[in-house]
């Protein structure tokens, strides 16, 4: 029926039609041959795509169903870079979900049902015919004399929503009457519920000095809030980091150990991602991120000629070298006399962070900018020697007094700037 109304509202040429093979039932590649055929009798384009093996003996197979036909839809969207992708979900399947959230204590959003218009990364899913009920759709199919196929797992009541249509609503409806248009009337005000809270979460979030790429915060400022928006806050940071919706006693877990634990640091895992808390700070990394303590990058011995870049294998970042009057910078020539040597900044190495200051240890100078002890081992140190001229996440040694001529400063960089390690530690201009 939607493709039947597009046709005639839009013209075959504008549309694309697609179909997803399950592989679920027997008569599956008779549905594609038929599919095929209707899309060629409109004159539409057509394309399909066959979904891998069947989940195993004990998976959900409606999840599994869903969400690979919505990556195969998606990425149909992409090959035929189209603009939308429109689906045939009408008022009925709209009331079926909301009773399947509600026996599964959803929250106020996802009882809102689904969205008749959402721009999502691919671009906007749309469901034209959301407000419209499932009778007056067979009406007008069987008016405009259209033929179907009727999938066989729509009677299969061992899945919930074919109970929920066969025996539960029509039941409810018999006792209500009026009750699809009232269930439609509350999901319309719990979507718009849903998505106040979502813009209060995301404006807590950035209060919370999230940053670009969502992968840190500010825990102070979270663990301040009511227990109702500190949860939605947190609830949003899982939504946009693409993490699956905790349950209440995960949510009430992560929180207490998170943002209201006493001790110096935590780490909690929620696959694929690890939260990592030091102090006031909490960062979002991949669970499999390397273990830097465990693993440190090797050292690396060179002498300076000149370059602007200095490579650092095995650290998957670089030193740059820039001409400098701050405080700290060292002599061009008397660098590139130095032998070098890169390593993992150690705990007790001595730096003095500013002309005239006292040097304190590299543990007590990375304690007091905030780096996490799982960072430290990852950050370079360069000496000359025995001596220490530059900590990343610190800055120059500013030991010695300013020398005439050319002058320099160290600054590391890693290649991939989301890495932890990029963190803005060091005083000073970043050059």
């Amino acid at each position: 029926m939607l493709l039947d109304a597009l046709v005639r509202l839009r013209g075959p040429a504008q549309l694309v039609a697609w179909h997803v093979h399950h592989g679920l039932q027997p008569d599956a590649d008779r549905w594609l041959a038929w599919c095929e055929r209707e899309a060629a009798r409109y004159g539409v384009r057509f394309g399909h795509t066959r979904l891998g093996p069947a989940p195993v003996r004990g998976e959900n197979i409606e999840a599994w169903a869903r969400e690979a036909r919505y990556a195969a839809l998606w990425a149909a969207l992409a090959r035929c870079r189209a603009d939308a992708l429109l689906t045939a979900h009408h008022a009925d399947d709209q009331v079926e979900t909301v009773f399947m959230r509600l026996a599964r204590g959803s929250g106020p959003e996802a009882l809102g049902g689904m969205a008749p218009a959402e721009h999502r990364p691919a671009g906007w899913l749309l469901r034209p015919l959301l407000g419209v009920g499932r009778d007056c759709i067979d009406a007008c199919a069987k008016a405009r004399e259209l033929h179907w196929v009727e999938d066989p797992m729509n009677a299969d009541e061992a899945l919930l929503r074919t109970t929920l249509r066969a025996r539960v609503l029509p039941a409810l409806a018999a006792a209500v009457p009026g009750l699809r248009d009232n269930v439609l009337r509350s999901a319309a005000l719990l979507r718009e519920t849903g998505q106040a809270l979502r813009a209060a979460a995301a404006a807590d979030l950035q209060a919370a000095g999230m940053t670009v790429d969502l992968r840190a915060l500010d825990r102070c400022t979270l663990a301040a809030l009511p227990p109702l928006r500190r949860n939605e806050a947190v609830r949003e940071w899982f939504r946009l980091l693409g993490l699956p919706m905790p349950t209440q006693a995960r949510l009430a877990q992560w929180v207490a150990q998170m943002l209201l634990g006493g001790s110096a640091s935590a780490s909690v895992e929620v696959a694929p991602l690890r939260f990592r808390r030091y102090r006031d700070r909490i960062a979002a990394e991949p669970a499999d991120a390397r273990d830097w303590r465990r693993d440190p990058p090797p050292p690396v011995a060179l002498r300076w000629r000149g370059e602007a870049v200095i490579e650092l294998p095995g650290w998957a970042g670089r030193l740059s070298v820039r001409a400098s009057d701050e405080p700290g910078a060292v002599g061009a020539a008397w660098l590139a006399a130095q032998p070098l040597e890169i390593r993992s900044s150690p705990a007790g190495a001595r730096l003095r962070p500013r002309p005239g200051g006292p040097s304190r240890t590299l543990k007590n100078l990375y304690q007091e900018r905030g780096v996490p002890p799982w960072l430290r081992a990852a950050l370079p140190a360069v000496f000359a020697g025995e001596r220490l001229i530059y900590a990343a996440g610190l800055g120059m040694d500013a030991s010695e007094p300013p020398v005439e001529g050319e002058r320099v400063r160290l600054h590391w960089r890693p290649d991939d700037l989301g890495d932890p390690r990029s963190a803005g530690f060091e005083s000073g201009p970043a050059v």
